[in-house]
């Protein structure tokens, strides 16, 4: 057990990556401001009666879940002959460097970015500026829908992955095997419409899949069975499979 984490070694490989995490906090938090300037930018050039009534400011929550799942491919540096060597030389094992990737991408940037925009909401409600206030009071939190849930894990789930696996132009790749992906889940998606679906009702199935789980046509237990484990089993194995496979990538990297 010792050899596959040691929390005095954890600690020591925390304090040598503190710097290289402090940067990606660092960047985080400017990649939130910057979202809300642009948000800002696109409200004032609609015109000052556009954003009386209407905001991007209640759209930013889903920008920032975007840029927190392609952050991992976006702010880890490509590996080169130098710094792979100095990586796998570190005295800290697989999962200990693993462990500090998750904890940065699945806990650190996420609470900095919720505090980031919590601080922005919050200055731009005290500067008595109107149109500042209005988009201080517009900025939200929602909820995050079922027909999203496997999207968001399929997306952060590959770019998670890909910044441990490929080691140039890291974004890039990813993105390709992420609309791979999505051919995939819709080919798959498709086929499954037309094995257990009749004819009469295949093609409204197929458009009115996404507001499961509300829906008046007919559908069979075994096609109900379908949509549930899309809905909600999926996503959850995929990204704990993700995670798995993304350790025992790295591990055979550190072998």
């Amino acid at each position: 057990m010792n050899a596959i984490f040691n929390l005095k070694r954890f600690l020591l490989l925390e304090r040598y990556k503190k710097q290289e995490t402090g940067k990606h906090l660092f960047w985080t938090a400017g990649a939130i401001l910057g979202i809300c300037f642009l948000c800002m930018m696109y409200d004032i050039n609609r015109g000052g009666s556009y954003y009386s009534q209407q905001t991007q400011a209640s759209s930013i929550w889903i920008y920032m879940m975007w840029f927190l799942c392609i952050a991992p491919c976006l702010l880890e540096k490509s590996i080169t002959k130098d710094s792979s060597t100095l990586y796998l030389l570190l005295p800290a094992s697989a999962f200990e460097k693993f462990l500090h990737l998750w904890i940065k991408y699945y806990l650190m940037l996420p609470i900095c970015s919720i505090l980031m925009l919590s601080v922005l909401k919050g200055a731009f409600s005290l500067t008595g500026i109107e149109y500042l206030q209005h988009f201080g009071d517009a900025i939200t939190f929602h909820e995050i829908q079922k027909d999203q849930i496997l999207t968001l894990c399929l997306l952060q789930g590959i770019f998670f992955a890909g910044c441990i696996a490929f080691k140039q132009k890291k974004l890039l790749k990813a993105f390709g095997v992420f609309c791979l992906g999505i051919m995939l889940s819709i080919g798959i998606i498709g086929l499954l419409s037309w094995c257990v679906v009749s004819g009469e009702t295949q093609g409204y199935w197929m458009n009115s899949i996404a507001s499961f789980p509300t829906y008046n046509f007919p559908i069979s237990p075994a096609t109900e069975a379908v949509v549930n484990f899309c809905n909600y089993a999926a996503p959850v194995s995929f990204i704990i499979g993700i995670w798995v496979s993304s350790y025992f990538l790295l591990k055979e990297k550190q072998l």
